[in-house]
């Protein structure tokens, strides 16, 4: 099911840089200027016979997109819609031209800041053309489609290794976007603009309706608000509400796509939202009911009651309460060292981690511990201490690990969320002293127990 896109005029930054806060340093290096081609509109339409179907990868925000080799290197080259141009979106007394204006807007805001800004977990700009016909984009190409395609698919669905490693990896590149100067505001986040490259690796895109721009920025606060319906945030109704909690809320309906495998909005559900279906559940503490059922959920309850927290704190109605992405990005680094990259999915693997009292780690048949405890919304930064005293010892793909539990509990707590990847890791050095191997048997469990 597509998804309708509220469009309005895009917005050119008249700032004139964009470098991380997190490199301004006076002691550093100057940064390598970025290096952006310009293309000749001829050589474009060689490399893609003419915008073929052949060479046709899809359909993006703007217009369409065509696989091409330019210098040997693999690019796609974004083709604004003849159709977009001539049909205007805004009230039909509108010319065709300004609707064609408003679609180079986008082109060029799209130039403008990619042009400033590259990262590892962005889709990096290679060049343009800047002849008079349609302005075309060149950026990288990326060889396994979009993170829509990966979650919806119907091939074998993603371990949950590989989903949180997705999620940390769209947060970095939103937290690179909010860390830069003046910050960046994409204002387009959902799964459909995250793109897979060759190694598997998550990288943002589409930057057509991105605003950079500090709070009191003249355009920021008078571009009309836009986005995509089901990922929208509804506190921006006005260009006063815009913030870079409007990214994060966006986000949060991304990361409750990856845990649950449906849609933003899919009328086979009811409430259609995945917001009204998924908050409500938690809030109960019924998490199982929200995982993909497709696979197992995580084989550790505590990382599968964090994932969820985590993605209900994201999409809360007040955005002051909401986490800055900077915060999402310290929690799900957290979460993804307690979750293999390579893991068991719950079905083709015999094997069962177990803990000190000899059971199974909780899966979807034996989640009553999960399901017993309700989580309020004010509850949200509350861990039950439950759930520490009964799992003192927890063995996983990373080994034994003392007090795992309580290094855990700590997640809630926005100081504690800060110092768990460092936490973790250490206990990982300190178990892997004792065993080398993936699983620990139960024969390993009783002797360390005596």
């Amino acid at each position: 099911m597509g998804y309708l896109s509220c469009r309005a005029e895009s917005s050119i930054s008249t700032s004139n840089s964009l470098t991380p806060s997190s490199s301004r340093n006076s002691s550093q290096k100057s940064e390598k200027p970025i290096k952006i081609q310009q293309f000749d509109y001829s050589d474009l339409e060689a490399a893609t016979n003419g915008f073929s179907d052949q060479k046709l990868l899809g359909k993006g925000s703007h217009g369409y997109v065509y696989k091409a080799v330019l210098g040997g290197r693999l690019v796609a080259v974004k083709k604004p819609s003849r159709a977009q141009i001539l049909a205007p979106s805004r009230p039909v007394s509108l010319s065709s031209s300004m609707a064609s204006y408003e679609i180079a807007n986008e082109v060029d805001n799209e130039i403008e800041i990619l042009s400033k800004i590259q990262s590892p977990g962005l889709v990096n700009l290679v060049g343009f053309t800047n002849d008079s016909r349609d302005r075309l984009l060149v950026v990288e190409f990326m060889s396994n489609g979009t993170l829509y395609d990966v979650i919806h698919s119907g091939t074998r669905p993603l371990y949950w290794g590989r989903r949180i490693r997705l999620a940390l990896q769209t947060a970095k590149a939103i937290e690179t976007l909010h860390a830069s100067n003046p910050p960046v505001i994409h204002r387009d986040i959902k799964s459909a603009n995250v793109l897979i490259d060759r190694n598997y690796n998550a990288r943002l895109g589409d930057f057509g309706l991105a605003i950079q721009g500090h709070a009191d920025d003249y355009r920021l606060r008078s571009t009309p608000p836009a986005g995509t319906m089901g990922y929208l945030d509804p506190c921006y109704v006005t260009p006063d509400n815009l913030s870079t909690k409007t990214d994060v809320f966006s986000f949060g309906i991304l990361l409750l796509e990856i845990i649950s495998g449906r849609k933003a909005i899919d009328v086979g559900y009811s409430p259609p939202s995945i917001v009204d279906w998924a908050v409500p559940l938690i809030k109960k503490g019924k998490l199982m009911a929200i995982y993909d059922p497709r696979i197992a959920p995580p084989k550790d309850p505590i990382v599968t009651k964090q994932l969820a927290v985590i993605a209900a704190k994201c999409v809360r109605s007040c955005r002051e309460r909401r986490p800055s992405m900077k915060d999402v990005v310290v929690w799900l680094t957290g979460l993804s060292k307690l979750v293999p990259l390579h893991s068991w999915n719950g079905f083709n693997n015999p094997c069962l981690m177990v803990e000190t009292v000899g059971r199974p780690v909780e899966t979807r048949n034996s989640s009553s511990n999960l399901r017993s405890h309700s989580v309020e919304d004010g509850d949200l930064d509350i861990m039950s201490r439950r759930d520490i005293k009964n799992s003192r010892r927890v063995y996983s793909d990373l080994g034994i690990s003392n007090n795992l539990m309580d290094l855990m509990a700590c997640i809630e707590e926005e100081s504690g969320f800060r110092n768990v990847a460092n936490r973790v890791e250490s206990h990982s050095r300190l178990s892997n002293r004792f065993f080398s191997s993936r699983f620990v048997s139960r024969k390993n469990h009783e002797f360390e127990g005596k």
